[in-house]
């Protein structure tokens, strides 16, 4: 999570979009305490956290917090028209597009709404659209009641996008030229390539794993290993369980206690001598939620998708649905695949 938010404070106070419910977060300590407040900002080390009734944020580390629950992760923004007024429209275009990059088109369909500033918007409507169907056939969900057009933005080129991107997560340029797209709070942002770029289907994947499925937690290993999955099955030689017999073979897995702590699959590998380690973890993440959604226990994914809504941790969720500890679900995960 990012402090930035996409809305300045004024300018959703303008026009009379701030939720009229505070904010409140909670860190779930392992000493039993519940620490409410507003988490100011998330590191690798630790949380910065100010709490109830305090002027100062205090510093928590991570090894001492077992979870994080957030009231808001999108901005504190009441979408009273889910299609899009034009005081939303035109307060997103300010915020995402630069003037000198020229005109920006908005184009709606059924679920989606694209500000985009190429001439590629209907293909990418398109796109989306066709992601929308595959992934409920996959990750099947109710359709929500006037749930609002989620935002896809389309940046005519890499440029645009790096600068978007660096502006409204408030990173370097250097750290946005490594991404080719990334969905984050309701929105998608990418710039143009080919709509059936494997990227589109990976991040329109978390878009809806948050804003439909209503799964956004679980951490890294969980969102990521949805996306990957979910890219499987559209494009075949994506599989996650391709060559993952021979991972688990060899022993070059990632140990499930280990593989559920970390932060960040993309940025796990940073000081690693094997250069494959973060794609490697990533099939791994992929290859683990197929196991789950289709392995000898496939019955029950609805109720850990269900568990995880209500915040459990993992190891009461493998504990309590499966009967397993991690260890255990180890095991069953490297006899599934390596046979």
């Amino acid at each position: 999570m990012h402090p930035a938010l996409t809305l300045s404070l004024l300018t959703a106070l303008a026009l009379g979009l701030v939720a009229p419910t505070p904010r409140a977060d909670e860190l779930h300590l392992k000493d039993g305490r519940v620490v409410v407040g507003l988490l100011e900002k998330q590191s690798r080390s630790g949380y910065s956290f100010v709490e109830a009734g305090k002027k100062r944020a205090a510093t928590f580390k991570a090894s001492d917090v077992r979870r994080v629950v957030l009231t808001y992760e999108s901005p504190d923004v009441a979408f009273d028209d889910p299609q899009w007024s034009d005081e939303m429209v035109e307060a997103r275009i300010a915020e995402s597009f630069d003037p000198e990059w020229g005109e920006v088109e908005v184009l709606r369909s059924e679920h989606y709404i694209v500000f985009t500033n190429s001439s590629a918007g209907d293909r990418y409507l398109e796109t989306m659209e066709d992601i929308y169907s595959r992934f409920q056939a996959v990750f099947p969900f109710e359709e929500p009641r006037a749930a609002p057009l989620m935002p896809v933005f389309l940046f005519k080129t890499n440029d645009h996008y790096y600068a978007f991107y660096s502006k409204i997560a408030g990173i370097s340029l250097a750290e946005a030229r490594k991404s080719a797209g990334h969905a984050w709070r309701d929105y998608y942002a990418t710039y143009y390539q080919s709509p059936k770029d494997p990227v589109n289907y990976h991040e329109g994947a978390h878009q809806l794993v948050k804003e439909r499925l209503r799964a956004g937690g679980g951490g890294s290993w969980f969102q990521e290993g949805m996306a990957v999955y979910f890219e499987g099955t559209v494009f075949p030689g994506e599989d996650p369980a391709k060559g993952m017999k021979g991972e688990v073979k060899s022993g070059r897995h990632t140990p499930f206690e280990l593989f559920f702590t970390l932060r960040s699959l993309l940025y796990s590998s940073t000081n690693d001598a094997d250069p494959s380690l973060g794609t490697r973890r990533y099939q791994q993440a992929g290859a683990l939620i197929k196991f789950l959604k289709e392995g000898p226990q496939a019955e029950l994914w609805p109720t850990l998708l269900d568990q995880l809504r209500d915040g459990e941790p993992w190891v009461d969720i493998f504990g309590q649905t499966y009967g397993l500890s991690i260890a255990d679900l180890e095991a069953a995960f490297v006899e599934y695949y390596g046979g």
